[in-house]
């Protein structure tokens, strides 16, 4: 009895304590910038695009290896005829054979034939290896344009990222302003109703209070239409409610030298090898077709029995094994059109790997500068919002006083605002631009281009 007493409270709390964690609130957890990316790379649909893109060049490459192996099946066949030419030869592979038989009126012909036919190719001018070679650089190719498409998509989702961050700082210079005027045009109103104020200092402030909140809404709008599309690049609904993380993912990263990252972007880019891989590919092409005039050797064999009705037996199997070789000599000039086709696809290929050079480094070259701009934007945006501070604060006191009108206050309010925004684009300008100068240079090892390695594990290519 009193161990059902001392049981009845433990199974009490126990409940009570699971009813407690079932009904508490989730924890909401902060969506960092990497967890952002690595999301993105899941679920955006141009990659996943890209990822069966990749699936078929492999697929490719499993169709030209197939070109090495033997092929082998069965056949069956029914054949009623009065032919006498096949009526000897049908009735021979049956091994019935009638001698005496009149080949000018054999009579109807039943045959029944099933069997297994195999054939090896052996060489046809070396075409298979090359379609192998085409196969596997057009590969490396899709995959230079996957990863080009992965990167392409971080950084989208690094400029939305920061350009939510920045919005969400432009709402809160927006909010303050709208309370320095909303105090400023309490006190002129009462000022105004004592007699004390004119009417058109009231209006001014009436005036800048409209303006602080038609900035606000702009900034309200625009962080909605950011964060819109940063969900559309996580392949989510644009109405799905975020938690951002402000913490800095890299720290004080600083980028490597021009030099140096222009000699490494021209040794790593995606776009650049990618280029090449495609050249490759051009001139497997032309080689191939060069080919056209080698020969092509091919064995053959084949196991079959025949018979009148449906009664094969072993003992009269057919069998038969062939070399075959084919040498063509004149096939109206179309492997000299093809040759001629392959080396302009190579003249291209060799073009658009030469695009690719010098579209890296413009790349390189345009990130560098827009990070050069953009620290030196911060440095002056940072003295502007010092002397806006300052200013504002003297004119405050000098309103205050009398010694100065409600314009003036006005004017060193906005600048300052105007300053502090020119700050905050500075800011993360420059966050972008480090990014920027992380995909230009291909630097994966550190920093923001940590964001640009792919974390997922990538199929084995296939082997010849």
């Amino acid at each position: 009895m009193n161990q059902g007493h001392r049981i009845r409270p433990t199974l009490f709390g126990i409940l009570t304590t699971a009813l407690l964690l079932v009904s508490a609130p989730a924890v909401a957890v902060s969506l960092t910038l990497p967890g952002a990316v690595a999301t993105a790379l899941v679920n955006n649909p141009d990659l996943q695009s890209a990822d069966e893109t990749v699936s078929l060049a492999r697929s490719r490459i499993e169709k030209a290896r197939a070109a090495f192996w033997p092929t082998l099946g069965l056949y069956a066949e029914a054949m009623r005829a009065d032919a006498p030419s096949a009526y000897l030869f049908k009735t021979i592979d049956q091994r019935l054979y009638e001698p005496g038989t009149d080949f000018n009126d054999p009579g109807i012909l039943t045959n029944i034939e099933g069997g297994l036919e195999v054939q090896m190719p052996l060489y046809n001018g070396g075409r298979n290896h090359l379609a192998m070679a085409s196969a596997r650089s057009g590969l490396d190719a899709t995959l230079a344009r996957q990863t080009s498409t992965r990167q392409q998509l971080t950084a989208e989702v690094i400029d939305t990222w920061y350009d939510i961050l920045s919005s969400r700082q432009f709402i809160l210079i927006a909010q303050e302003s709208v309370k320095t005027v909303t105090a400023q045009l309490e006190v002129m109103t009462v000022r105004y109703k004592g007699g004390s104020a004119l009417k058109s200092d009231l209006l001014s402030l009436r005036v800048r209070l409209a303006e602080a909140e038609e900035h606000l809404l702009a900034s309200r709008n625009r962080l909605e239409l950011t964060r819109a599309a940063l969900f559309i690049l996580l392949g989510q609904e644009p109405d799905a409610p975020d938690d951002l993380s402000q913490e800095p993912p890299f720290g004080n990263w600083e980028p490597p030298p021009y030099a140096r990252g222009l000699e490494q972007a021209l040794e790593r880019r995606c776009e650049i090898q990618g280029a090449l891989a495609l050249e490759d590919q051009a001139q497997a092409g032309t080689t191939a077709a060069q080919s056209g005039h080698r020969p092509v050797v091919n064995l053959a064999g084949r196991l079959y029995a025949n018979d009148d009705g449906f009664d094969h037996s072993a003992d009269r199997a057919n069998w038969s094994i062939a070399l075959r070789m084919d040498l063509p000599l004149f096939s109206g000039f179309s492997v000299e059109a093809d040759t001629r086709s392959a080396r302009a696809r190579e003249r291209q290929a060799r073009t658009i790997r030469q695009k690719a050079v010098l579209t890296v480094r413009l790349d390189v070259k345009n990130a560098y500068l827009r990070y050069e701009e953009a620290v030196k934007r911060l440095q002056v945006a940072r003295k502007a919002v010092i002397m806006g501070e300052e200013t504002l604060s003297l004119v405050r006191k000098q309103y205050e006083g009398g010694s100065a009108t409600i314009t003036r206050y006005l004017e060193a309010e906005l600048a300052r605002n105007r300053a502090r925004i020119r700050q905050t684009a500075a800011y993360y300008d420059k966050k972008k631009a480090l990014a920027a100068i992380a995909r230009a240079t291909a630097t994966s090892e550190q920093g923001p281009g940590t964001l640009f390695s792919d974390p997922r594990p990538q199929p084995t290519t296939p082997e010849a």
